[in-house]
């Protein structure tokens, strides 16, 4: 996998790790020049072609999330019959692992991170969308403390597949609320009682149920009473304590309503630990106490007295009597004749409703030439509803109402429906001017044209700016297909490259060339001052990290931010009778420049 190029653009560049389910694998996305991440399914799953469909169609949803503390889902496809989704690369390691290294920790921090998951699951919910498998394994810590939930909307596709819900059972059961490890599905009280979990974990260590194997912990679960974090760790605060247990509750009613509520308390404790507040208050409490004032407030029942004979009870007795005198076949013509009138009654009700309450007729306006929104909102007026079809069309642009079954000005009742035909646009569509402009908007402009976007390689340029287009494939100004994919060469910057100087070395390391043995001319230091000048590429502000080889190893001298043009000056000591330098720009793992450099006297 190392090496290849998915998509015609994301060149695998080395593999980061696995979970039960997918291999992960660091990318650089060839048009954006920027590190992703690449899923794609382990072995056993790719055969699996409706757990493949599944995950590409949940993953979609996961693609409009954008906030701060959830990894962006940049694009789901497919790579020669391999489902692969790409994220935001985050530099750290998952929450999981940190809680096995430093748990418990402490009140602040473990807040704080409840808070960043919190605020991705109000951002999930509010879209509509619960990330059904919250566990720590799906949390990223940034080594400056950023904090990134990732696999939203992979738990959605599990049902599809008995196989990989099996493999990620193993994970995912301590974190599960009862009634999902039940068979019910995912949703945001489940992702509250994920949460209290993950809150439980991180302020003791441990997970509040353990068992030899998921069925063991879901009975648990079940069964056995919400462990309280306080009991492992007395110094979490009886307000933390109570926030956790509330979140870890059996059933939905008993938790948090919403993440949002959860997330005000959270947020009072971490007020609380900034400004030095007791912390002795606890939602568990409020919550007995509605339920006492509950119960005060119901009505108190009273002993029912016997029954008494209802008035008139002795004349319903005569009265049915002196009924049972009537002759039956009387009781049964009686019977007849009502049924009758009630038939009648009703025939004649539907019929006066058909004739003198019927809904008026209305009209619609022609619709041809309409986009279709507003040729909704006109037929929304008179309630009729439009049967959408698309096809090509070279008379309409896209969006417009080409053909319609209706006439327009004959009267139409409510309720109807009426075909009508939406333009695709053209089958051909004439390829537009992309070069010179940034890739982004490159890819964008050719969208807007009904174009896709190709191949996209890079070359380094000295007249088109960094990540801007140098050529595309077809040219512009050529008719094409409709969705055909339009191939561009992206610049790389100039063909100038950063290349290291040396001064002379200081001291008298003696001459190669005047008789002094060699081995000693080389074995003593050298003193030189590198100095690196970074290329004017139009990229801005980037990390510099500048390697060189002797014969002690390899040695990072550099490695800063630093803008285009400056010009970095550092002392170095080296020994053997070359170096090779390399000079890198962010995480890219190529150097943008390598130079051997022999050493001689002069140190050139």
């Amino acid at each position: 996998m190392i090496g290849r190029v998915i998509n015609q653009r994301y060149e695998v560049v080395e593999r980061v790790g696995e979970s039960s389910l997918f291999s992960v694998f660091k990318a650089r996305d060839r048009v954006m020049n920027r590190m992703v991440v690449v899923k794609v399914l382990q072995t056993p799953f790719t055969a699996d072609v409706e757990f493949g469909r599944a995950l590409k169609h949940s993953m979609t949803y996961a693609v409009d999330l954008t906030h701060p503390h959830v990894c962006r889902v940049y694009e789901v496809g497919e790579d020669e019959g391999l489902p692969y989704f790409v994220s935001e690369y985050v530099r750290g390691i998952n929450l999981k692992d940190r809680i096995r290294r430093i748990a418990p920790f402490t009140l602040a921090v473990a807040v704080d991170f409840g808070v960043a998951v919190g605020e991705a699951l109000l951002h999930a919910h509010v879209a509509g969308l619960a990330h059904g498998d919250l566990r720590p394994h799906n949390v990223i810590v940034s080594p400056e403390g950023a904090v990134k939930v990732t696999d939203f909307g992979v738990a959605a596709a599990l049902c599809s597949s008995p196989d990989a819900a099996a493999s990620n059972l193993a994970r995912a059961v301590h974190y599960q609320a009862p009634e999902v490890a039940a068979g019910a599905p995912a949703n945001p009280s489940s992702d509250i009682y994920s949460l209290g979990v993950m809150l439980f974990e991180m302020l003791t260590g441990g997970l509040p149920y353990a068992g030899d194997n998921p069925i063991a912990v879901a009975m648990k679960q079940q069964n056995e009473p919400t462990p309280s974090p306080r009991a492992l760790n007395p110094g979490v605060p009886i307000s933390l304590e109570g926030i956790t247990m509330k979140a870890m509750a059996k059933t939905a009613e008993q938790r948090y309503r919403t993440v949002g509520d959860l997330l005000s308390d959270l947020k009072s404790v971490r007020d609380a630990l900034r400004f030095g507040k007791p912390l002795s208050w606890s939602p568990l409490e409020t919550q007995r106490q509605q339920a006492t004032v509950a119960v005060q407030a119901a009505p108190v029942p009273v002993a029912a007295e016997p029954p008494k004979p209802a008035p008139g009870a002795h004349r319903m007795a005569a009265s049915r009597a002196a009924d049972d005198r009537i002759s039956p076949y009387l009781k049964v013509a009686l019977a007849t004749v009502v049924v009758i009138l009630i038939i009648v009654g009703i025939a004649g009700t539907a019929i006066w409703m058909a004739t003198f309450t019927k809904p008026p007729e209305q009209r619609l306006a022609d619709l041809v030439g309409m986009k279709l929104d507003v040729a909704r909102e006109a037929a929304d007026k008179v309630n009729v509803r439009l049967l959408a079809h698309e096809e090509f069309s070279d008379k309409m642009e896209a969006g417009v109402i080409y053909r319609s079954d209706y006439d327009p000005g004959r009267p139409i009742r409510p309720g109807r429906s009426v075909n009508v035909w939406v333009s695709r646009g053209s089958k051909m569509v004439w390829v537009p001017a992309i070069t010179k402009l940034p890739a982004e908007q490159a890819e964008a402009k050719l969208k807007a044209a009904g174009l896709t976007l190709g191949n996209a390689s890079r070359q380094l340029d000295d007249k088109v700016a960094f990540n801007a287009v140098i050529s595309q494939n077809p040219r512009s100004g050529k008719r094409v297909m409709r969705d055909s994919a339009v191939s561009v060469v992206v610049s790389d910057g100039p063909k100038d490259v950063p290349t290291p100087e040396m001064d002379p070395p200081s001291g008298n390391e003696g001459d190669p060339t005047s008789g002094t043995d060699d081995t000693e001319a080389y074995s003593t230091p050298k003193n030189f001052n590198l100095r690196i000048k970074i290329k004017e590429d139009g990229r801005g502000e980037r990390r510099v990290r500048v390697e060189f080889d002797d014969t002690r190893g390899t040695h990072t001298p550099i490695d800063e931010m630093h803008g285009v043009g400056d010009l970095i000056s550092e002392r170095v000591e080296v020994y053997g009778k070359e170096i090779t330098v390399r000079v890198y720009y962010g995480d890219d793992p190529l150097p943008v420049s390598e130079q051997t450099v022999p050493l001689d006297r002069s140190g050139r």
